[in-house]
């Protein structure tokens, strides 16, 4: 049998000649201390693996029980959210666009609002419309309910007569899916991000 090269103790890090190709150690006592070391490992490598597993069991149980409870929200909830995204993108499109409050034309106010030209209680399927939503401040859009006649006008200017009366005659019925809000949320979402970085370079 062939001699087998010098190695170095895994416990002493003492250089030994090994008399066979398994030995990793000088002396029967360090055989043991590195078995002992060894199984150390595999029990910390286990109980490692053990919580990497529980953490992903967790992970998936909450992400199934989100699931569930968007499951079980009604439609409005995802109306609201959705309505929200698209104001928050439609008033900062306007404002970087140099728009102020359509009805009185202000361009300070404490805080701007998305307001409808047709109310969504009025028309919901014109909630989304992009034609239908501009800036307004909270005194014409709270105190004086929306200030429409002076709306109307600027909107007209804006738009044209014939977009303003095709919004007014517009009297379909429309009613989203979950899977329509969740596209014009999306949408709206990217766009509003898009904005921000815009402004910020």
């Amino acid at each position: 049998m062939a001699n087998l090269p010098r190695r170095k103790c895994k416990v002493c890090n003492e250089w030994f000649m090994p008399a066979f190709d398994n030995i990793r150690w000088c002396c029967p006592e360090h055989g043991t201390i590195y078995a002992l070391d060894l199984r150390a490992k595999e029990k910390v490598k286990a109980e490692a693996k053990r919580i990497k597993a529980q953490h992903e069991e967790e992970k998936s149980y909450r992400q199934r029980l989100t699931e569930r409870r968007k499951e079980v929200k009604p439609l409005r909830h995802w109306v609201q959210m959705t309505q929200r995204a698209v104001n928050d993108y439609r008033r900062e499109l306007l404002l970087s666009q140099g728009h102020g409050c359509i009805s009185c034309g202000t361009m300070t106010a404490p805080v701007w609002h998305a307001g409808h030209y047709r109310t969504t209680a009025a028309a919901p399927q014109l909630r989304f419309k992009a034609e239908n939503i501009w800036v307004q401040c909270p005194a014409c859009n709270v105190h004086k309910s929306g200030n429409i006649e002076a709306y109307r006008a600027a909107l007209v200017e804006l738009i044209g007569e014939e977009s303003v009366q095709a919004l007014e005659s517009n009297n379909e019925t429309h009613r989203y899916t979950r899977e329509e809000l969740d596209r014009i949320r999306a949408e709206a979402r990217a766009n509003l991000r898009a904005i921000k970085e815009e402004c910020a370079a």
